[in-house]
C-alpha cells in the first residue's frame, strides 16, 4: 500500500514518532511518505487551511491517508480510506469541541496513543507508542543528577523539581533544547528521572526512554500513559507493536 502521513510541522514529537514507524512499514513492503501540513504545504491555520490542504492532498497518489490529530483530520472526515492518530487531548475549549467531532464522526476509524484519549473516543484502537533500544540503552556510565525536562506541558515549575531533587541529595540536571542523539547520554548521567505532564498529555515518551536507558527511579504521575504503566507493561512499548496493531486497523 501507498501510505500518505499528514503531521502539522516538523520537529516535534509526531514527526519523531513517525519517522520510528516509516522504515518498519516499508521493511512490510509499504510505500510511505511524511509530509507537514505547514512545511511542505505552507498551510498554518486549520480554518485557512481547510480547502487547501483537501486541494493538495488531492494531487498526490496514496491507498491511505493517516493524519496525526484533530486539526489535519478535519478537512479529511468522510474520506473512505482516511485514519487519525491523536495523540493528546487539545487543551483549548474550541480545539477539545473540533477533536470531539473528528473522532466521532471517525469511529473505529480512530488511533489513541493512551488511556485517556481511548476513554474520550472509546471505539478507537489504542495503540501505543515504542522505544528504540538501539538509540535508547544503559551505557553503565556513572550515575549522580536528578533529572527533568524543560516543557511548556509538565506540571511542576523548575522550582518544585528543584525541591524534590533536594529530597534526593542529588543535582538537578535539566534538559533544554538538548537534541534528539544526545537524550541517551543525558538519560545515562541520572539517578533519578522526574516529568509530570498536564491531564492533556497523551503518552509522554521521555519515561519510557528514561527507563529503557536504565535509570534507577522514575517519577511521575497517571496523566498521559501512566507512570504505573510504564512500569508494568515496558516490554509492551515496541515500534514492532506500534506498527501491527496500525496495519491490523487500516484493514
Amino acid at each position: 500500500m501507498k501510505i500518505l502521513i499528514l503531521i502539522k510541522a516538523r520537529g516535534g514529537g509526531h514527526e519523531r514518532v513517525m519517522n520510528s514507524i516509516k522504515p518498519l512499514l516499508e521493511q512490510k513492503g509499504h510505500q510511505v511518505e511524511i509530509i507537514s501540513r505547514e512545511d511542505d504545504l505552507n498551510c498554518f491555520s486549520t480554518k485557512q487551511a481547510f480547502f487547501k490542504l483537501r486541494k493538495e492532498i488531492k494531487k498526490r497518489d496514496y491507498d491511505i491517508l493517516y493524519t496525526q490529530d484533530w486539526s489535519c483530520a478535519l478537512p479529511f472526515l468522510f474520506k473512505k480510506n482516511h485514519f487519525c492518530c491523536h495523540h493528546g487531548l487539545t487543551p483549548s475549549k474550541i480545539g477539545r469541541f473540533l477533536q470531539k467531532i473528528v473522532g466521532k464522526v471517525m469511529k473505529e476509524k480512530t488511533i489513541s496513543v493512551g488511556p485517556k484519549v481511548k476513554e474520550m473516543f472509546p471505539k478507537s484502537t489504542l495503540i501505543y507508542n515504542g522505544v528504540d533500544l538501539n538509540k535508547f540503552y544503559n551505557m553503565e556510565n556513572e550515575r549522580k543528577y536528578f533529572g527533568w525536562i524543560k516543557r511548556d506541558y509538565e506540571e511542576k515549575d523548575e522550582k518544585e523539581i528543584n525541591d524534590i531533587a533536594r529530597s534526593y541529595g542529588l543535582e538537578l540536571s535539566i534538559a533544554d533544547k538538548i537534541p534528539p542523539e544526545k537524550m541517551n547520554k543525558w538519560y545515562n548521567s541520572l539517578k533519578v528521572f522526574a516529568s509530570y505532564p498536564r491531564k492533556f498529555a497523551g503518552f509522554n515518551m521521555c519515561w519510557i526512554e528514561a527507563k529503557a536507558s536504565g535509570v534507577p527511579e522514575i517519577l511521575g504521575n497517571e496523566n498521559g500513559i501512566g507512570i504505573k504503566n510504564v512500569k508494568e507493561k515496558f516490554n509492551e512499548f515496541t515500534w514492532e507493536n506500534n506498527v501491527n496493531k496500525f496495519l491490523e486497523v487500516i484493514k
